[in-house]
């Protein structure tokens, strides 16, 4: 029995040998071509689509392997610098623009990855014959006119800031009277203009976007001798954005005039384009196993991990440093997405590297945005309540991976989000000197356009700072929320430059008009030690400094003063 089932598994065997070899055989004909096909399109696709890819993300080995894979195809004399080219290129976006302008235009931050990836295409022979023919027959790049086609352009309002403040001014007596007494006081009313330039129109090649503010009035009171003062502050604050035109119009006439007119062919280019755009956000310095407490703000969303935090990150191989406005939360596609607050919905749609986003204007200059979206729930204009949903999280976008980015501004600067939710960084660090870095400081600020920008300037500080061992990082900060870090466009600025922490009630008159920036800045480090003392071990340090409850006094009457300094204060972390 056993003898004659090896003789049937064997000739079993034999029979289907022959039957596959006869299938081979009779199918051949029909089968190799189509193999030779599918090979050829394989291999077609890796060129055309996979090479430059893998070019752009620089996985090859050497640089020759990379420029080689990058102008395959081509008898173009290849540029070993090319990657550069795009770089510098892709740099001139913002060229001319302050930070301030640079931060109201972020979400249409220009990629040069995404360049180089438009340029190749729209030159390149395999691409354009696919989509009606072209006489070219050899990739020629031309990256400058390719930038000049798809660069982002913006349109700018200037618009005043008005403040309205109350000091106590001392009066002198008549020299000529015999009379001598204790000096007397009287309350004078000061005002200060500063103009401020806003985005109004944004045209970019996902679409265009049209901005409108509206003034708005904040007051606050600080206590003194003669009484409250008050502080009356007028500013513009963004009201709405409007999509003019989206879905990637712009982008899809600029394919039009250079051939590719159906809109699936321009489909399978954006989405393809898409691959390239590197990841704004990606994954840096993460905190995991932390509840957030719920108070002023709400989370927004389901999962807890922060898988990238708000302040200056470096990349790891480049060491560029680039800030991160908000916080990442690793949350997979799909997950319910809150109203970190009632309030009104400013925007709501695709916008740029964000993906599809949603604005949400709140009471008191505050505002909360919400990125890389897969679902929108609300509309422009919407009425929302605190823990509405409002979106899906998901991966659109500039964005690698399914995530929300999350961020809170105040009067338009973004502040480190985890502040209201219970989080407070190390609290001794203010009270330890540590050097200033002048040159990238001088750097940073000069991006500013900061008359603070000045090494003779910034010497006094550290000085001042080293005296009363304090971080002087710290003095800078709270120049960026007392006088934006005293602007050059200030007609003010060389007044304002003596005394920018408003020492001694202001910088304009009385006792702190009268001070050097030496002498202010040695009083306002003082001011930081005093008001340090006694603080609970339970208090964020900065927030201690302004806060109600401090016997020792408080440094602002704003209530969101300490958050301001502590968002700029980050900032200089990796200074």
């Amino acid at each position: 029995m056993e003898q004659a089932w090896q003789m049937a598994k064997r000739l079993g065997k034999k029979l289907g040998k022959k039957l596959l070899k006869f299938i081979l055989v009779k199918t051949a004909p029909v089968t190799l071509p189509l193999l030779g096909i599918l090979l050829l399109m394989f291999l077609a696709y890796v060129l055309i689509f996979e090479m430059p890819k893998q070019a752009i993300a620089d996985t090859w080995d050497n640089t020759t392997d990379r420029v080689a894979s990058w102008f395959y195809g081509t008898s173009e004399k290849q540029q070993n610098d090319i990657f550069e080219q795009y770089q510098a290129l892709a740099e001139r976006w913002k060229e001319g623009l302050t930070a301030d302008q640079q931060l109201q235009i972020e979400p249409y931050a220009f990629n040069w990855e995404w360049l180089a990836a438009v340029d190749r295409a729209l030159n390149d022979p395999s691409f354009l014959e696919t989509y009606g023919g072209t006489e070219t027959k050899e990739l020629t790049l031309h990256p400058e006119q390719t930038f000049k086609e798809v660069r982002p352009r913006f349109t700018w309002v200037t618009k005043e800031k008005v403040t309205t403040q109350q000091v106590v001014v001392e009066v002198e007596g008549n020299p000529n009277s015999p009379m001598t007494g204790p000096p007397s006081y009287e309350v004078r009313t000061i005002q200060t203009s500063v103009p401020v330039k806003l985005l109004e129109r944004a045209e970019t090649i996902y679409g265009t976007y049209d901005y409108s503010y509206k003034n708005e009035v904040s007051t606050s009171t600080t206590p003194s001798a003669t009484g409250p003062l008050s502080t009356k502050v007028v500013e513009p604050r963004l009201e709405r954005v409007e999509t003019v035109e989206d879905n990637w119009k712009p982008l899809r006439h600029i394919l039009k005039q250079h051939g590719v007119t159906r809109a699936s062919d321009q489909d399978f280019l954006l989405e393809y384009w898409l691959s390239f755009l590197s990841d704004d956000d990606g994954s840096d310095n993460p905190m995991t196993d932390w509840t957030p407490v719920n108070g002023q703000l709400i989370w927004p969303t389901e999962g807890r991990d922060i898988t990238s935090k708000f302040g200056v990150r470096i990349h790891p191989i480049t060491g560029v440093k680039k800030m991160h406005y908000g916080i990442d939360i690793g949350v997979p596609t799909g997950t319910p997405v809150f109203a970190a607050r009632e309030g009104t919905v400013i925007f709501a749609g695709a916008m740029g590297t964000a993906g599809q986003a949603v604005i949400i204007k709140h009471d008191n200059g505050l505002e909360t945005r919400y990125y890389h979206l897969n679902r929108v729930d609300v509309l422009n204009g919407q009425v929302v309540t605190a823990r509405e949903q409002v979106a899906e999280s998901g991966n659109s976008g500039s964005s690698t991976g399914p995530h929300l980015h999350f961020e809170v501004r105040l009067s338009g600067t973004p502040v480190n989000p985890l502040l209201y939710f219970g989080y407070s960084e190390s609290a001794s660090s203010i009270l330890t000197y540590r050097a200033l870095n002048i040159s990238v400081l001088i750097q940073w600020l000069n991006d500013r356009d900061s008359a603070l920008a000045n090494a003779d300037v910034l010497r006094l500080i550290d000085q001042a700072a080293k005296s009363q061992n304090i971080d002087p990082y710290l003095l800078i900060a709270i120049t960026g929320a007392e006088q934006s870090f005293v602007p050059r466009s200030n007609p003010s600025a060389e007044k304002i430059i003596r005394n920018p922490w408003n020492v001694f009630g202001n910088w304009k008159v009385g006792r702190g008009s009268m001070l050097t920036i030496g002498e202010a800045a040695r009083i306002a480090a003082k001011t930081i030690v005093k008001l340090s003392k006694e603080k609970p071990s339970t208090v964020d340090a900065i927030e201690w400094l302004s806060s109600r409850n401090n016997p020792n006094g408080y440094y602002a009457a704003d209530p969101n003063w300490w958050r301001n300094v502590s968002s700029i204060y980050q900032q200089f972390s990796n200074f």
